[in-house]
């Protein structure tokens, strides 16, 4: 997290062909799965390059699961070419993260901070993300978007209603949202 808190400050210079980059991960080193797969979704959000740190020859099968998500890589390498930002901090230490992506998809990432279960109530029509770089709006009162979670590979439904979720300790729920 002291990388990510390094790094929020200079998106603004990250685009096709010059990306920030916030170092290789720590995926399979030593953190829980949850906080592996919370690593990983950030530096995607990020749009960062993605180097593997860990001993590719002995990893767990559950690592590669992590480092192999086709789901996940996209939304790292979408053409678009935009890093996520922090969108806003939740209550009881929850953040959200949002990336605007290719054809009016986002990517959001709900991060969980805290050594608590967090009960997340999204409330989508009350949030309406809007990024200053791409230009790009994200409002669930004008469009309705289907919801996948990229972990799990299901649908969440769609943004029409409130998204209730739980988000393990130091995980995230990481979703695309498809304009339908």
């Amino acid at each position: 997290m002291k990388i990510v808190e390094m790094r929020k400050d200079i998106r603004s210079y990250a685009g096709p062909d010059h990306w920030n980059d916030p170092d290789m991960m720590e995926v399979g080193r030593g953190m829980s799965l949850s906080e592996d797969r919370a690593h990983f979704s950030l530096w995607c959000m990020m749009a960062a390059p993605l180097m593997a740190g860990n001993d590719l020859r002995s990893m767990k099968k559950e690592i590669r699961e992590i480092l192999v998500n086709k789901e996940v890589i996209a939304i790292d390498q979408d053409s678009l070419g935009v890093q996520g930002f922090r969108f806003n901090s939740c209550a009881q230490g929850v953040e959200v993260w949002a990336k605007p992506l290719v054809q009016g998809d986002w990517a959001i990432c709900f991060l969980n901070r805290t050594e608590q279960v967090h009960k997340l109530e999204f409330d989508w029509a009350a949030n309406v993300v809007g990024d200053d770089i791409s230009k790009k709006t994200l409002n669930a009162k004008e469009a309705t978007y289907s919801i996948r979670d990229l972990w799990a590979k299901k649908s969440l439904g769609t943004t029409s209603k409130i998204l209730s979720a739980e988000i393990p300790v130091h995980d995230v729920l990481l979703i695309r949202l498809v304009r339908q």
